[in-house]
């Protein structure tokens, strides 16, 4: 077996580098995913590690003790213990601020006096009007020492209370992380609550856990309702929390993994396909004198083995360089703090283990078809390879019957909204589709390429069309690789223009207008801004609501023309029906609504000089605070300089622009004149998030696809040894040598075809059932959408893949000499 193997691996090396290349990506995909958890577990348990330093003990009292004059108090109690120095009760707050100009949310905490802590600039707070914030929350909102953050309470009723920013912290866990003195919290605007008290003990006791275990019995006896942990059950208790994200990201990079390597695996099952079918005279020779069939096939597996151990061996070292240079982006443009990439002996020995088993496994197949070379075909003339077997039925129907369930349940799961159901149903399915596609691929190129002789008329595509029934197998199996990707690269981008489409339909339902505000003043200010691409104004009055019950309360009426408002709504039907209005929803009898969402309310509207108009006001939380929107035809005679001013916000607004147009309201109009863009700010918001997952996931399948080209590349480079004397003969036939060349790249550009019509189907299909399973219909309604320019992109690409892939296969069948390749060597 050992001289059958060096003799293989000698005539056939050059010929499995594309092979070992393939596997080399899929592996080092592995090893990078696995690289960069465990890095990113590490950062976790540091970060909980310096979230629980200093404290010996974490008493959580957030939930149990409402009361922080009462949680005071068992502080108090608790820092009385035996052997305790200090008991913190720790305080925190949220509230709307002011951050440097910019409208956010301040989340508060007290400074923990044994906390270790890193200053990057400035020092602790040591008065109530000083806070120091997190390096990350400072940056995104371009904070710096000296700075003044203003917090407020949800309600608007107090004066703003003033913070001085005096320092900077790094490595602390959460990126809104701001910290106060105990007095900065007791100004600060919002009711704080108690969250924890953390337990420092005394002396020689801090950090023993013997120590920390008998003050935990202590503290348990004197508030036996609370949770009490010690130092290590804090970060075990972190860790516990923080690992579902751990095991998420583990489970999504071996999800993409586990596609790579399977189209790995159909590269190398192709590729010794055709070898076996090129040494058939080598080992039928090898067979003739003494080699058994068991010899034969174990020396192919060996060398799949071999194959797979060396490409492996790349990958690993290929994972780590990439894990190493992801690792350097994520401290510099994510988390200073993430942990440095570590080769972990795991990583080594799955990255090896896995491209061998693969390879090994993928080499099987050939290896038995090895094994059955007869030895009088050595005595056989050479010959261009008879055509391969008709179409395998059992296969066939196999997976047309997978194919059909596995579809069906996907039509199922979209239907009922089960996510489970429908990947269950999907995997069947696209399992069932590979099966079939030994009879439906050969059948398609086969078309495509007389349908390309007929209009060109041009002999090269119909030999196109015969070779594809001349080696099926070899051809379904490249196009399958070739398959894979694309369709998961069209289910995920039809699946993004999906959802974002559902959910613009769901806000526009929700939210018509963009944004409005209850001043004609911003308009001119405005105009000049990019991310506004439409305004209108509705003319007004100031007038007082009454409800049936007698409640009153100020309001401001608008109205304006059908036409008008359709040129910033973002659906029709805006303006009520006569004898109806819409009212914000800041409208309360006592401490209830005048009309739940979905319900109506009867309701007079009345202004010195008018008739009064009841009407029946239903809630409508897009309008500004007070507005209660009629219908055109009312009436009253309302005047433009008392209405508001609507905006629509361009679909490629970023949440920061939308910001800036709110910012720019507020500035023109003063923060007393009720605005809203709460419509723009969502839609923005998770039209980036769609984006960001798009990108995410295309890069994951980044590793599937260079696979597949690999694959694409590496068997028409490999057919060329197979091919050879048919390029012969019809270069003695009068076939030019780029006739030859055409032949090859036809061949490519038509696989290609064949995967972008089939997995561009099923990927527009599984795109929408995706979007329809994971929603809920009483959530949001699904409505299909199909980007067609992205498709395009998409489609040709996978052309100029297809074509590059097959110009050194092209080139070097096109110089084939006819003498040459008509010799029996």
């Amino acid at each position: 077996m050992n001289t059958i193997l060096r003799t293989n691996l000698r005539s056939g090396g050059t010929r499995l580098f594309a092979a070992g290349a393939a596997i080399a990506v899929a592996v080092a995909f592995v090893v990078t995913s696995l690289l960069m958890v465990d890095a990113f577990s590490r950062t976790m348990e540091s970060q909980a590690e310096a979230e629980a330093a200093g404290a010996d003990l974490m008493v959580s009292v957030g939930g149990v003790i409402e009361d922080p004059d009462e949680a005071e108090e068992l502080a108090g109690e608790v820092g009385e213990l035996d052997g305790v120095a200090s008991a913190q009760l720790i305080r925190t707050g949220f509230a709307p601020a002011d951050l440097g100009g910019r409208d956010g949310y301040l989340s508060v905490s007290e400074l923990p006096e044994h906390l270790p802590t890193e200053y990057s600039a400035g020092h602790a707070p040591r008065a109530a009007g000083e806070i120091v914030l997190s390096e990350q929350f400072a940056s995104a909102y371009a904070l710096s020492v000296g700075d003044t953050v203003t917090s407020s309470d949800f309600d608007g009723d107090t004066t703003g209370v003033p913070y001085t920013v005096v320092g900077l912290i790094s490595g602390v866990q959460g990126a809104g992380a701001a910290f106060v003195t105990a007095e900065g919290m007791d100004a600060f605007p919002e009711d704080a609550y108690a969250d924890s008290v953390r337990v420092v003990l005394a002396g020689d006791l801090h950090g023993d856990p013997a120590a920390q275990r008998i003050a935990q019995e202590q503290i348990q006896q004197l508030a036996p309702e609370l949770e009490v942990l010690t130092h290590e059950q804090i970060v075990e208790a972190w860790l516990e929390d923080l690992s579902g994200s751990g095991d998420i990201l583990m489970s999504i990079g071996l999800g993409f993994g586990a596609i790579a390597v399977f189209v790995a695996g159909l590269v190398i099952t192709n590729t010794f396909g055709v070898l076996v079918a090129s040494r058939m005279s080598t080992l039928a020779l090898l067979r003739a004198i003494g080699a058994t069939a068991r010899q034969i096939k174990q020396a192919t597996i060996a060398e799949g083995a071999l194959l797979g151990l060396a490409g492996s061996a790349v990958g690993v070292l290929l994972g780590l360089g990439a894990a190493y240079g992801l690792g350097a982006a994520a401290r510099g443009f994510w988390l200073e703090e993430f942990a440095a990439v570590q080769l972990t002996g795991a990583a080594v020995v799955v990255g090896l283990a896995l491209g061998t088993l693969v390879t090994s496994a993928a080499s099987l197949f050939p290896a038995l078809r090895a094994g059955r070379t007869s030895p009088m075909q050595a005595l056989r003339p050479v010959d261009v390879a008879p055509a391969e077997g008709g179409v395998p039925r059992v296969r066939t129907t196999i997976g047309a019957v997978l194919a059909v369930l596995g579809l069906g349940t996907v039509v199922a799961a979209a239907l009922l909204h089960s996510s489970l159901l429908g990947v269950a149903g999907a995997m069947t399915g696209f399992l069932g589709v590979l099966l079939a596609a030994r009879a439906i691929v050969p059948a398609a190129v086969r078309g495509l390429g007389l349908l390309l002789a007929r209009i060109t008329g041009g002999e090269v595509p119909r030999l196109v069309a015969q070779n594809a029934r001349q080696t099926p197998g070899r051809l379904a199996t490249t196009t399958s690789a070739l398959l894979i990707g694309v369709t998961l690269v069209v289910t995920m981008t039809v699946g993004a223009a999906t959802a974002q489409r559902s959910l613009d339909k769901d806000l526009a339902e929700r939210y018509p207008v963009d944004a409005a505000v209850a001043s004609t003043e911003s308009d001119a200010a405005l105009s000049a801004d990019d991310a506004v691409t439409g305004s209108v104004t509705l003319a007004g009055e100031q007038a007082e609501l009454a409800t049936e019950d007698g409640e009153t309360a100020p309001v401001q009426v608008v109205s304006g023309s059908a036409e008008d408002v359709e040129t910033v709504a973002r659906r029709a039907g805006v303006l009520p029906e006569s004898g109806k209005a819409l009212m914000a929803s800041s409208f309360y009898e006592g401490e209830q609504p005048v009309a739940a969402w979905g319900e109506t309310a009867r309701v007079t509207l009345s202004t010195p000089g008018e008739e009064p108009l009841q009407v029946e006001a239903e809630p409508a939380g897009w309008l500004p605070a007070g507005t209660v929107l009629v219908a055109s035809g009312s009436g009253w005679d309302l005047e433009e300089a008392a209405g508001q001013t609507w905006l629509r916000i361009s679909d490629a607004a970023s949440a920061d622009d939308v910001m800036r147009v709110g910012s720019t309201l507020t500035d023109v109009v003063g923060e007393q004149t009720p605005s809203t863009v709460e419509a723009a700010l969502s839609r923005a918001s998770f039209s980036e998030v769609i984006d960001t997952v798009l990108l995410v996931v295309l890069v994951l399948l980044a590793a599937s696809v260079v696979v597949a080209v690999i694959g694409v590349s590496n068997t028409l480079a490999l057919s060329v040894f197979e091919r050879r004397r048919e390029a012969a003969l019809l270069r003695a036939l009068g076939l030019t040598r780029g006739g030859v060349r055409r032949l090859v790249s036809i061949e490519a550009v038509l696989m290609a075809v064949v995967a972008l019509l089939l997995g561009g189907g099923l990927g527009v299909f599984f795109g929408w059932a995706g979007v329809s399973s994971l929603v809920a219909e009483d959530v949001m309604g699904v409505a299909l959408a199909v980007p067609w320019g992205r498709l395009g992109l998409i489609a040709g690409a996978t052309l100029l893949a297809a074509v590059v892939a097959s110009a050194i296969p092209a080139r070097a069948l096109g110089r084939t000499e006819p003498a040459a390749g008509l010799s029996r060597e």
